[in-house]
């Protein structure tokens, strides 16, 4: 899988992104290898489309690191995109990066898109890895980087974060957090950035969607559907955690903007990728979507909000080859 590393990995002003509200696992993996450029002595830029969740911003602001301004992207000779599904999830970068006769290297463990494969020069995607961290890990020890304790450190927390601290980890991953300590890693490196307490708009956004959750029953799975104005990703966790099956939780304004999310047990079921499902809402309506197996959201050009929860109930159905039956909260 890594071959041509020391080639494609070369670069004197070298560019580096990730999707639109970059995570813990994003920016860690974006440092990691900006560690690795800043010791052969080339330039590197960061760009993070639309900023960063608060987690990453909060640990952003701790390493004291400068996010370089929008330019013509003409001028770099090396793009690498990290832990992006989608071309679309690049945001306005998009047409930066595609406009680019750069060499153009992804990175990630999100499922490879028909899209990503024509837009980018090389790409190393590999969904068996458990985040985009542990891939940047296998490239830079293909690479002969000399692992220092902050890069260590990034690398580890990046993991811990996408794997529930260790909970989604396979045997590889934890070999990798053993390799990272004993390169200078700590466990607890960083984990004030994993443990925020929530604000008090995602607290109430999560109590509003008890009065606003419809339930579904696919024969024993339980699927919920919840309109919620904002924090639509933590909102379907908070419900999955409670112990739905399924969620869709979505917002309807100029557009329609969902996150799915599914428990351990549905995750199993083959039929099932949420991913695919993101995938399929938004060719069906015009839109950008894609993520993991268990986890995916969408942006949708859908002005008619009842087709859209049609079509989601019938794509369901379509994939449990059963018909939706309504549950009644009351």
């Amino acid at each position: 899988m890594f071959t041509n590393l020391d080639d494609i990995f070369k670069g004197n002003n070298v560019c580096i992104l990730t999707h639109r509200l970059a995570d813990i696992d994003a920016l860690c993996s974006s440092v990691a290898l900006g560690n690795f450029f800043k010791k052969n002595n080339a330039k590197i830029n960061f760009f993070f489309p639309e900023g960063l969740d608060s987690a990453a911003e909060n640990l952003r602001k701790f390493l004291c690191m400068e996010l370089s301004k929008p330019k013509d992207f003409k001028s770099f000779d090396l793009i690498i995109v990290v832990d992006t599904g989608s071309p679309k999830l690049l945001g306005d970068y998009y047409y930066l990066v595609k406009n680019s006769s750069s060499k153009k290297v992804l990175i990630d463990h999100h499922p490879l898109t028909e899209e990503s494969i024509h837009f980018y020069t090389h790409y190393y995607v590999d969904t068996e890895h458990s985040s985009t961290c542990e891939m940047v890990l296998s490239i830079l020890l293909n690479l002969g980087f000399n692992f220092d304790p902050l890069t260590s450190n990034l690398l580890l927390l990046g993991i811990l974060f996408d794997t529930k601290h260790l909970i989604l980890a396979n045997e590889r991953t934890i070999k990798n957090v053993c390799f990272l300590i004993d390169k200078g890693a700590r466990l607890n490196w960083g984990q004030d950035f994993l443990l925020q307490k929530k604000d008090r708009s995602e607290i109430i956004a999560k109590l509003k969607s008890f009065s606003r959750l419809n339930i579904y029953e696919f024969d024993s799975f339980i699927v919920g559907i919840v309109k919620i104005g904002s924090f639509q990703a933590s909102v379907a966790k908070f419900l999955v955690d409670l112990g739905c099956d399924l969620i869709l939780a979505y917002s309807f304004d100029d557009m329609i903007k969902g996150s799915l999310r599914c428990s351990d047990a549905m995750c199993k079921n083959n039929a099932l990728s949420l991913n695919i499902l993101a995938e399929s809402l938004a060719k069906k309506f015009n839109g950008i979507g894609g993520g993991h197996k268990c986890a995916a959201s969408f942006n949708l050009n859908c002005d008619d909000e009842q087709l859209f929860l049609s079509t989601f109930l019938s794509l369901l159905e379509a994939t449990f080859s059963t018909k939706a039956r309504k549950i009644s909260l009351k």
